[in-house]
Formats: structure tokens, sequence, C-alpha cells
């Protein structure tokens, strides 16, 4: 499926798109020990949103499942304020990303509504995430889709960075009894210098 395609105009072949903003609480470590928290907790949250869209998802061909393209972004000087906080904490790293919903999602709701909805399910000063801002694309999809990968434009992200989920089957880990219910990775030593 092409994202471009789907965002133009959120209505390709049913499937639904949205924008995405994860911002995050304080993640201690290295610059490289906070990139990776953040993609474990992505990976988290889609996972828990599968299963809301997807009754079997690992028994799903992988292009009828949910797809997000998630890219790290850093806050640029604007001519309105911003909040302070997501300037400061994390460096202002946070995420955006595309996602779009299959039109035979279990879900009742959207996407946006889902995360409205639940947000304390996801977010609060116990977790990882701050805050999950989603909106419907419903036009602009160009646009959208421009600044959500914006970062790639950029020297300070690059395409490495990028996470797009479902991971392939090459990307996963083996399955295992005691892994069944939650496969994690390791995170990376805490030797990056900040």
């Amino acid at each position: 499926m092409d994202t471009t395609t789907c965002s133009e105009d959120g209505s390709e072949k049913g499937w639904q798109p949205t924008f995405l903003t994860f911002t995050f609480n304080h993640l201690p470590g290295s610059l490289a020990n906070v990139a990776w928290q953040m993609r474990d907790e992505l990976e988290r949250v889609y996972a828990k949103v599968l299963t809301r869209i997807e009754r079997k998802p690992r028994q799903a061909r992988p292009d009828s499942l949910p797809l997000w393209v998630c890219e790290p972004d850093f806050p640029v000087a604007k001519t309105e304020k911003q909040h302070m906080r997501d300037s400061i904490v994390n460096n202002g790293r946070h995420f955006h990303a595309i996602a779009a919903v299959p039109p035979w999602s279990r879900m009742k709701e959207t996407l946006a509504d889902h995360f409205h909805e639940r947000q304390a399910d996801y977010t609060g000063n116990d977790k990882r995430l701050f805050r999950i801002d989603a909106e419907p694309i419903t036009d602009n999809g160009w646009f959208v889709t421009d600044y959500a990968l914006k970062g790639m434009k950029s020297s300070r992200v690059g395409y490495d960075e990028v996470l797009i989920l479902p991971r392939s089957a090459s990307e996963l880990p083996p399955r295992t009894r005691s892994s069944d219910r939650t496969a994690v990775s390791p995170s990376p030593t805490d030797t990056d210098p900040q």
C-alpha cells in the first residue's frame, strides 16, 4: 500500500489515515537509549491498538494490518509560543506518525477517537508517554505526510531512524513459549556520549 496515496484523500480503498504525535515524559539514559525507549514504546502502543483492529494479527497477512510510518522530530523555532515542556523534555525529541487503519477494522471508533477516549490507557506520569495527539487526515494528505516525515530532510534524523509498523517477519524475534505474550528486544548500552 502506498501511504502517500492513502493519505492524499483518506479513502484509498477505505483505509483511514490519521496523523499522530507522541510526546514523552522524561526518559533516562543516553541519547541512543532514549531513542530506543521511544521506539519500544511506539511498538507497545501499536501492539495494543493492533489487537483492537485485528483479532489474530499473527495470522493475518501483513498487508492487511494497520500501517504506521513513524519518525522522530525535534521542535523548531516558531512565531507562536510553544510549550516550554515540549522543548526541554528529552531535548524536545518526539515522534510523528502517519497511521493507516484498514476498512475491516474491528475497532468501532476511529483511531483518533480511540486515542482521545482512551488517552489514560496509554499516557500518564507513571508511563513513558506524556500525550498522544491524533487527528484524522481528511484533506491536504500530501502536506500532512510531508510535515510528519520532515525530519528526513534535516541532518538530525536519518532514514534508519524511521520506524515502520508492523515490522517485517525477519525483524521479529523468534517466538518461544516464554515469549508468546511479550517479546522484548534488548536495549542498547548506555555508552553513548550525551
